[in-house]
């Protein structure tokens, strides 16, 4: 049989969630153009998931609209644009925000 070689390919341990549901809290949270945020993938919505490469990486919000934020990424000196529902974030804290 081939090898696959699809964009969630190892990728088990990085795509996956404890049991533990934490709500939908995500949705009370008014995000800002500029604002920092960590790229935190969620598995239980395949719309708009950014490639697992992004996971855990911190972006600056670059455009809100209605169901999509645009966020600016780098990665090494090349800067990307992903596009992401906020389930796919989370703020980053205000003391390393601060501190950056």
């Amino acid at each position: 049989m081939p090898k696959s070689h699809g964009p969630k390919r190892k990728s088990r341990s990085i795509l996956t969630k404890s049991k533990v549901s934490h709500g939908i809290s995500y949705l009370l949270i008014n995000y800002k153009i500029g604002d920092k945020v960590i790229i935190d993938v969620d598995p239980r919505e395949h719309n708009t998931m950014p490639h697992r490469r992004f996971q855990g990486k911190i972006g600056v919000i670059a455009e809100v609209g209605k169901r999509i934020l645009k966020i600016i990424v780098y990665t090494g000196s090349k800067k990307k644009t992903l596009q992401t529902r906020p389930n796919h974030v989370r703020p980053l804290p205000i003391s390393e925000n601060i501190s950056k």
